[in-house]
C-alpha cells in the first residue's frame, strides 16, 4: 500500500511537470499541443498530485509533528480547485 501511493505521487509529480513544460511550450506559440492551450490540465494534474501527496504524508508520517506538510499539500490543491471554480485558465 504504502508503496502504491508513494508510485502514485510520483507519478503524478512526474505528469505534472511534462504538463507544465507542454503548457508553457503551447502557450508561448513554440508548439501546439490541443489539450495544453490553457492552464486547465496544468491545474488538474497540480490538484490530482497535492492530493496523492497529502493522503501520502498524512497517513505514513512518523509523529504528530510533522502536520505542516499535508496542511500545505491540501491548501495547495483547495487554491487551485478554487481557481478552476472561478475559471482562471
Amino acid at each position: 500500500m504504502k508503496k502504491t501511493i508513494s508510485l502514485l505521487g510520483w507519478l503524478g509529480v512526474i505528469f505534472t511537470i511534462i504538463a507544465l513544460i507542454l503548457t508553457l511550450l503551447t502557450t508561448y506559440h513554440f508548439t501546439y499541443v490541443k489539450y495544453f492551450n490553457d492552464y486547465y490540465t496544468l491545474q488538474w494534474s497540480i490538484f490530482c498530485t497535492m492530493i496523492i501527496w497529502t493522503i501520502n504524508m498524512m497517513v505514513f508520517r512518523s509523529n504528530f509533528k510533522n502536520i505542516v506538510y499535508p496542511i500545505t499539500c491540501a491548501a495547495i490543491a483547495c487554491a487551485t480547485m478554487f481557481f478552476m471554480h472561478m475559471k482562471v485558465f
